[in-house]
């Protein structure tokens, strides 16, 4: 396993956070459902990578970013649809459209693939924020495992209101007794790969609040109040163009 550590910052960081952070990292480098642990792996680097691609700030600058087109600066040996949904998530998610969806399936991505890609960005994107956040750089990547992809998709998981099927309050199989009582969209958003939904919402439980402590508002459960806990999340969203 590669371990994360804290250690070069002179903050102290929580023990369960910086536990979390190394089970997602070792999670990250395995096989998932549908990515090798190399292509996983491919796909953190290429998140990182897109920050600085010339092609993605003249986008940005555009009017819409559908009306520039070229090559993006790769870094990652990946399929160059899977660099398009990685620079486009990465460097101007507010502006993403359905018919670019549906663009990117016709191109040979399945949705299920799609899914993981989005939740193997969000992991990466979530813990190299906390590391910016403290002013260390981000942690190193993951060495990838050897390893098959398991391949399974959710007989439960249907088309519904979302671009991406997913897997509806009250319909979980028995493989997804875990996602009972999770109601809200953002909850179901990535169940059509439930491990990749069990691991983004590992993350968020302890780098912002679980579900049963986001139902509980009078509760007290980090170092600075609800209250603050809230304004800076609602500050954070509307800045980075958050829909949810």
């Amino acid at each position: 396993m590669d371990m994360i550590t804290y250690d070069d910052t002179a903050i102290d960081v929580r023990a369960d956070l910086a536990e979390c952070h190394r089970r997602r990292w070792d999670a990250l480098s395995n096989a998932g459902t549908w990515l090798t642990g190399e292509e996983r792996v491919a796909v953190m680097a290429e998140s990182r990578n897109a920050r600085g691609c010339v092609l993605c700030e003249e986008q940005n600058a555009a009017l819409s970013p559908y009306t520039v087109t070229g090559v993006h600066d790769a870094f990652a040996e990946l399929p160059a649809n899977w660099i398009e949904v990685i620079h486009h998530v990465v460097c101007d998610p507010g502006r993403l459209t359905h018919s670019w969806y549906k663009n990117i399936l016709e191109g040979g991505i399945e949705d299920v693939t799609y899914v993981e890609i989005i939740s193997v960005i969000a992991q990466t994107t979530a813990i190299d924020t906390f590391a910016r956040g403290l002013g260390v750089a981000p942690r190193p990547l993951p060495t990838p495992q050897v390893g098959e992809p398991t391949r399974y998709r959710p007989k439960e998981a249907h088309q519904q209101k979302a671009w991406v099927p997913n897997i509806a309050n009250g319909e979980e199989g028995p493989n997804e007794a875990d996602q009972v009582g999770m109601a809200s969209n953002i909850r179901r958003a990535l169940t059509l790969v439930p491990d990749e939904a069990r691991g983004f919402w590992s993350i968020a439980d302890v780098q912002y609040l679980s579900a049963a402590q986001m139902q509980d508002v009078g509760g007290s459960y980090r170092a600075i109040s609800r209250m603050q806990i809230e304004l800076l999340a609602s500050r954070v969203s509307a800045l980075n163009q958050c829909a949810y």
